[in-house]
C-alpha cells in the first residue's frame, strides 16, 4: 500500500474543503479515501465506475496542489520533483 502524502486530520480536511470549494461528492470521496477505502469500494458505495472515482481523486490532487500555497495549514503533498513527475505521468 502506498504511503499517504498528507497526514489528514479535521483541521486539514476542513481547510481543504473550504479553499478547494469541494462539492458534496468530492467531500465524500475524500472522506472515504482518508478512511482507507479502495477505489473499487468507493465506486460500489457511490454507485459509479472506478474511472469516475479515479478522475475525482486526480482532480482533488490537482486542486489540493493549486490551493496549498495559499494556506498556512495545508502541508505540501509532494516531497520531490520525482513525485510530481509520477503524478503527471
Amino acid at each position: 500500500m502506498a504511503r499517504k502524502k498528507v497526514n489528514w486530520n479535521e483541521v486539514i480536511y476542513t481547510e481543504f474543503v473550504k479553499l478547494g470549494m469541494l462539492n458534496d461528492f468530492e467531500k465524500e470521496v475524500l472522506r472515504t479515501r482518508i478512511m482507507g477505502y479502495s477505489i473499487t469500494q468507493q465506486a460500489q458505495l457511490f454507485n459509479c465506475s472506478d474511472s469516475t472515482i479515479s478522475r475525482t481523486i486526480a482532480s482533488l490532487k490537482k486542486r489540493y496542489d493549486d490551493v496549498q500555497p495559499y494556506s498556512d495549514k495545508l502541508p505540501s503533498r509532494r516531497d520531490s520533483k520525482e513525485e510530481e513527475w509520477q503524478d503527471n505521468n
